[in-house]
């Protein structure tokens, strides 16, 4: 029960992190996706299930908080946090390496999906300058975030000797 609560007071201290701080996260105008980038780390970090269950709760919170429509964003960093967490099944070892190139992969596939649910009518000039400009400055961005969160959670686990009883001692 008490892990709930803190995933729960993780997620709305991420979405309200985001909400708050973006303007000066924000590099050149190019914000970073705080709520994927946490959906991504759980599912690293644990496993598919919980990437899920993060990512539709941040989703939703995200949906509730922000102007637009709702479900867009739980559905998106649902699957982020799943892919992010399958990951972990299929390369034997994750590392900083790859979950950059995850994340940036993952972030591409849910910008694509956002920007056709939002402007279905784009043209193709219009949706390349979006991509070009937008999407994969964000995209790398959000990987170069979320392989250093990662490195330093790795790091944090590594000094301190954390016991996962799950994985074993790492």
């Amino acid at each position: 029960m008490m892990l709930i609560i803190l995933y729960i007071g993780l997620c709305v201290a991420t979405v309200v992190i985001q909400a708050t701080f973006s303007s000066w996260l924000s590099i050149n105008g190019i914000h970073p996706d705080l709520c994927l980038i946490l959906a991504c780390l759980i599912g690293f970090l644990s496993n598919e299930y919980k990437g899920l269950m993060i990512g539709l709760t941040i989703g939703l919170l995200q949906d509730l908080l922000s102007p637009g429509g709702i479900g867009i964003n739980m559905i998106l960093k649902g699957l982020a946090g799943t892919l992010a967490g399958a990951t972990t099944h299929t390369v034997s070892t994750v590392t900083p390496s790859a979950t950059s190139i995850i994340t940036l992969v993952l972030s591409l596939g849910c910008g694509m999906a956002s920007l056709i649910v939002a402007y279905p009518a784009l043209k193709g000039t219009e949706a390349f300058h979006a991509i070009s400009w937008v999407l994969v400055p964000q995209s790398l961005y959000n990987s170069i975030l979320a392989s250093g969160f990662f490195w330093l959670i790795h790091r944090f686990r590594h000094a301190f000797g954390v016991v996962h009883f799950a994985h074993g001692r790492r």
